[in-house]
């Protein structure tokens, strides 16, 4: 419910949460360093509470190269922002996305139950979506900036780098 959330949702999607993200598209897409490249957004429906990742499958012999990639995409939408056409897609392709998912049984029942033990409503749906479809890209950015802190990520590196 806290009033950037919709914005960083956006933002996260922008940045890594499908495949046409900045992310994937620099890394795994424009460069071929990695194998899969994402980033991630969870909140909280009780608590004030979230986190922000980023994820990349990649050999080893790419791992600086894949790191360095990533921070500078990241700083750049720290940095810059999105632009028009860039938003425009990705909000056009996250509203389709949570339309398709309302037309699965499984995703309905799940949305349900998980509604039944909040106290929500679709209704949360309907004013969430309404959000996202009126957010611009600086409110998007401002979020961003606001919320996420490249200093304050850690990197976390695990396999057989020899």
């Amino acid at each position: 419910d806290n009033p950037d959330f919709p914005a960083l949702i956006l933002g996260n999607y922008l940045l890594g949460g499908t495949g046409s993200g900045r992310l994937p598209a620099r890394v795994r897409e424009k460069e071929g360093l990695s194998y899969s490249t994402y980033s991630y957004l969870s909140a909280g429906s009780l608590d004030a509470a979230g986190a922000f990742g980023l994820s990349s499958i990649y050999a080893p012999q790419n791992r600086a190269r894949v790191e360095d990639a990533i921070r500078e995409e990241l700083a750049r939408a720290l940095d810059q922002g999105f632009g028009n056409a860039e938003f425009d897609a990705a909000k056009k392709g996250f509203l389709e996305a949570r339309r398709l998912a309302r037309s699965q049984d499984r995703g309905i029942a799940g949305r349900l139950a998980s509604y039944l033990f909040l106290g929500r409503t679709f209704a949360w749906d309907i004013d969430f979506e309404k959000r996202i479809a009126a957010l611009a890209p600086a409110q998007v950015h401002d979020a961003l900036r606001r919320h996420v802190d490249p200093k304050k990520l850690s990197v976390v590196k695990a396999g057989d780098f020899r």
